[in-house]
């Protein structure tokens, strides 16, 4: 490992001794920062799945009753019915923050009214496939949280992850590296200066 080019001080041994703290300390939040990262991932691993599968599940159904309502009512009955339905309710957003990341929290609540088609000309499985569609947009909404979240703390991780190798392995080795070789550097000069001064003592000593 490359050591610092720094004169051998005592100033910037201390200086360097303070930076290798704050490095050490700063390793030390980011191990607990990817730790609560991973747990967040895979607590977010498994209710993605979940979502996932009754997304898929969700659709499935609502797809099945659009189409037992084609069948029975025809399928340009069926879209002149979907003409007159309003037009879908605005997804809000809202943020919270885990470290510093920004995770979206995401709802969606369309109003409870009655279907917009009248009696005549409709039938009961459109009725059904509404209200599928209408619980499979709810659970899109949710894995789309799930998902977002999933990706964000996906990056954020691999971010924090790089920070610790270079933590680990190039700045505080690095920095212990100087540290080192500067303090053996110091007791070097201190021994020679003893070993100087008792001489200059004896030097003294024998011409008195």
């Amino acid at each position: 490992m490359a050591r610092l080019a720094l004169p051998t001080t005592k100033a910037n041994l201390l200086r360097l001794k303070e930076d290798l703290g704050l490095a050490q300390e700063g390793r030390q939040l980011l191990d607990e920062k990817r730790e609560i990262i991973l747990r967040e991932l895979f607590s977010h691993l498994e209710d993605l799945r979940r979502s996932r599968a009754e997304a898929e599940a969700a659709l499935t159904e609502a797809y099945s009753e659009l189409a037992a309502a084609c069948v029975s009512l025809g399928r340009e009955q069926v879209a002149r019915a979907a003409l007159a339905a309003p037009a879908a309710a605005e997804i809000a957003t809202q943020e919270r923050s885990l470290f510093g990341i920004v995770l979206p929290l995401l709802n969606w609540q369309p109003a409870e009214t009655a279907p917009p088609w009248g009696l005549l000309g409709t039938s009961l499985e459109l009725d059904l496939a509404r209200e599928k569609f209408l619980a499979a947009m709810r659970r899109l909404v949710e894995q789309a949280e799930l998902e977002i979240a999933f990706r964000r703390l996906a990056v954020e991780l691999r971010k924090t992850q790089k920070r610790v190798n270079a933590l680990s392995n190039l700045l505080i080795p690095q920095y212990q590296e100087t540290v080192g070789y500067m303090e053996s550097g110091l007791e070097e000069r201190e021994r020679e200066a003893l070993f100087q001064l008792k001489r200059v003592q004896a030097r003294r000593e024998g011409s008195e």
